[in-house]
């Protein structure tokens, strides 16, 4: 596992933290969330277009 270069002063337990975030999100991780977050973005910009999702007037 690389090691994350931290800049500024952090106290132990917020460099165990840090550790703890960067060994949860890898790379492939990322990319899923990325395609899942695209994916939907798609899907809601493709509904409002096509009128299935519209405001409701009251």
């Amino acid at each position: 596992m690389a090691k994350t270069y931290i800049n500024i002063p952090v106290t132990d337990e917020e460099k165990a933290r840090i550790e703890r975030a960067d060994a949860t999100w890898t790379g492939p991780k990322l990319i899923v969330l990325l395609a899942i977050t695209l994916g939907t973005a798609l899907v809601v910009l493709w509904l409002a277009a096509n009128g299935h999702i519209v405001p409701q007037h009251s």
